[in-house]
C-alpha cells in the first residue's frame, strides 16, 4: 500500500510541477514518444556542501526544487515528412553539473584565451555579466552547445563582502559570448520553459537574433499562438499573463522514492 501511495504523490508532484504540459503534448498532432526522466530529491548536505564551495546562497525556489528533484528532463519527438524526429527538449542540470563557468587560465593552457580574455576583447556593457572573479556564473542548461542558460550572482560594486551580491537571475549566453536577460528568478524562468513546451531554441525568441527559420517553422506547428507579438519589443508580464502560474511551494513535495526511472507518457491511440 505504502509503494502505491508513493507513486501517487509522485504521479501528483510532476503534474503539478510540469503544469499539465505532458497533456498538452499528448493533444498536440504528430507529437509522440513524450519521455519524462523521474529523479531522485537532491540530499540538502549536497547543496550546502555547493554553497559552501562557491561562496553563495542558493535562492530559495532553486533549493526547494533540488530537495523535490536533482533536476529535471523531458524530451518528444515530432514526425515530419514521415519520419519522427527527436525535437523538443525540458533541461535543467542536476547539482553535480551545475558548474561555475569562469575565465581562470588553467596550467598548461597560457597561449590559450579564456572567457575573461574573450570578454575584455568585446567590452560588454557593465550591467551584464562578466567573468571576473567576484561575478559567479552556473550553467542550468547548455541548450546542446547552441547556448548556455545560466544562474548568475552579479557583482555588486566594490563591496568586499561576498553577501552583498544580488540576488541571482537568469541569462542566456549565446556562442559569441553575448549576454541576454531572461528571468529574475528560477521559478520564472521554469514556467517561462514549460510555456515554451521546450521547443527548439525557444529562448532566442528573448534575444534580437530572434528564431531561426528552421525553429520558427516548428513554433508555428507546435504553438502558433506563442509566435503573437515580439518578445523583444512587446515583452510578456509573466508576472501576470494569461498562462498558468508555477506555485513555488510544489517545489517542497519531495518524493519518497529514491530510484532513478524513465518514466515514457504514450500518446493515446487516436
Amino acid at each position: 500500500m505504502s509503494k502505491i501511495l508513493d507513486i501517487e504523490s509522485e504521479d501528483c508532484f510532476y503534474e503539478n510541477l510540469t503544469l499539465g504540459v505532458v497533456h498538452i503534448l499528448e493533444r498536440t498532432p504528430r507529437v509522440s514518444k513524450i519521455e519524462l526522466e523521474r529523479l531522485a530529491p537532491c540530499d540538502r548536505l549536497v547543496l550546502t556542501t555547493w554553497e559552501q564551495r562557491h561562496c553563495c546562497t542558493m535562492p530559495e525556489d532553486l533549493r526547494n526544487f533540488y530537495c523535490s528533484t536533482d533536476g529535471f528532463r523531458l524530451t518528444w519527438s515530432y514526425e515530419f515528412a514521415g519520419e519522427v524526429h527527436p525535437t523538443g527538449k525540458m533541461h535543467i542540470n542536476s547539482v553535480s553539473d551545475l558548474r561555475r563557468l569562469a575565465g581562470i587560465k588553467c596550467a598548461g593552457d597560457m597561449d590559450f584565451p579564456t572567457l575573461l580574455d574573450i570578454e575584455i576583447c568585446n567590452q560588454q556593457e557593465s550591467a551584464t555579466p562578466n567573468f571576473g572573479v567576484r561575478c559567479k556564473i552556473f550553467e542550468l542548461d547548455p541548450c546542446d552547445g547552441m547556448a548556455k542558460v545560466c544562474l548568475v550572482y552579479m557583482d555588486h560594486g566594490d563591496s568586499p563582502d561576498t553577501r552583498m551580491r544580488e540576488d541571482p537571475t537568469i541569462w542566456l549566453l549565446d556562442r559569441c559570448f553575448e549576454w541576454h536577460f531572461l528571468a529574475n528568478t528560477f521559478t520564472l524562468y521554469f514556467r517561462m520553459m514549460l510555456v515554451h513546451q521546450g521547443l527548439p531554441q525557444w529562448q532566442f525568441r528573448f534575444t534580437p537574433m530572434g528564431l531561426t527559420p528552421w525553429a520558427e517553422q516548428l513554433f508555428v506547428q507546435v504553438a502558433p499562438h506563442l509566435l503573437h507579438g515580439d518578445a523583444i519589443s512587446t515583452p510578456v508580464d509573466w508576472s501576470d499573463s494569461q498562462y498558468n502560474h508555477l506555485d513555488p511551494s510544489v517545489f517542497r513535495i519531495s518524493c519518497n522514492s529514491t530510484r532513478r526511472r524513465m518514466d515514457t507518457v504514450k500518446k493515446p491511440a487516436t
